[in-house]
């Protein structure tokens, strides 16, 4: 134990408490001693902390479902396509299941795939290796294909394919790749999410984003509902 760093103790601290369920229950004076601090309002108890975040969580979908209803002015066809979509996400509480959720639509519309690829950097979360996606690789993809734009819409080479689809994922034929969580940092995404399609004009250079950019949105506030972001 002497040897570990401390984010390698954080991390067996976080694995332990997630494979014992009644651990604060067999502990119940560490519960009642336990402050957690917060930025704005000092310590917080942990029963404190998790209401403070149900508030959180209940303040951004009160603002999306008031985005959502403006949509529903501006946009009614974008607004009739994506509620549905939006009501089913609301109900499930992690990652695969949203992510579930999302092929049982897309390929409702003939897609072959949706899959959504993580950053080690900036979430905390014990997921199997094919979620993550190397920083680094990607950054080839994203200089060439992306930019500082959250899409790109078009063919793949043979490398950036098998960068991000398994081989039981082949053939791809045209994607449509949109970076996540950009909105603090314009070269630094959070998280991919891959639309993918056998077709190769299926996804291509021109097409209309209105639609991907609301979508976008969605998968975004659930994504920091189902992961918790890593602490900067």
């Amino acid at each position: 134990m002497k040897n570990l760093s401390e984010a390698e103790l954080d991390a067996l601290v976080v694995k332990h408490l997630k494979n014992t369920p009644h651990f604060f229950a067999q502990h119940l004076d560490l519960l009642d001693n336990l402050v957690i601090p917060h930025a704005q309002k000092g310590q917080l108890s942990l029963v404190e902390m998790q209401l403070e975040r149900q508030r959180e969580h209940i303040k951004q979908l009160q603002s999306e479902l008031a985005k959502f209803q403006q949509l529903a002015h501006q946009e009614q066809d974008i607004f009739l396509a994506l509620m549905p979509l939006q009501k089913k996400l609301a109900t499930v509480q992690q990652l695969a299941d949203g992510v579930n959720v999302l092929n049982k639509w897309a390929k409702s519309f003939e897609l072959q795939q949706v899959k959504i690829l993580l950053f080690h950097d900036s979430w905390q979360a014990n997921l199997a290796n094919e979620i993550w996606l190397d920083r680094k690789a990607f950054e080839l993809i994203r200089l060439e294909r992306l930019g500082l734009r959250r899409f790109y819409l078009g063919e793949l080479t043979n490398r950036e394919k098998h960068l991000l689809f398994l081989p039981d994922e082949m053939p791809v034929g045209s994607v449509a790749c949109c970076q996540l969580g950009m909105k603090n940092n314009q070269h630094h995404a959070k998280a991919i999410l891959l639309f993918s399609a056998r077709a190769t004009n299926h996804f291509h250079s021109g097409q209309d984003t209105a639609f991907l950019s609301h979508l976008v949105d969605i998968v975004e506030l659930h994504l920091h509902r189902w992961l918790l972001p890593c602490e900067k």
